[in-house]
């Protein structure tokens, strides 16, 4: 990666979460695991996950929510997914 994920993701590198890595999980565990994390979230925290590929399906779940998401392919194929409270 030539981006530090601090840069990625427009966040100081000390506001940076640890990655959690759900790649392994069975649906529905990670879109339920991401959706509880939200769902603690306050407005100046967030959560980032890695999952083996892009989870369309979450996308409404998050924005009925009010959450945010960027995302970042990963070159080897995965894909990380930040999740912000909307401000």
């Amino acid at each position: 990666m030539d981006k530090s994920l601090s840069e990625v993701f427009s966040l100081a590198p000390d506001k940076l979460p640890g990655i959690q890595d759900l790649r392994d999980l069975e649906a529905p565990e990670p879109m339920e695991i991401i959706l509880s994390a939200g769902a603690q979230l306050a407005p100046a925290e967030a959560f980032l996950a890695r999952l083996p590929h892009v989870p369309y399906p979450l996308f409404p779940h998050l924005k009925a929510r009010g959450l945010n998401w960027e995302l970042h392919e990963e070159e080897e194929g995965s894909v990380l997914i930040l999740i912000r409270k909307h401000t």
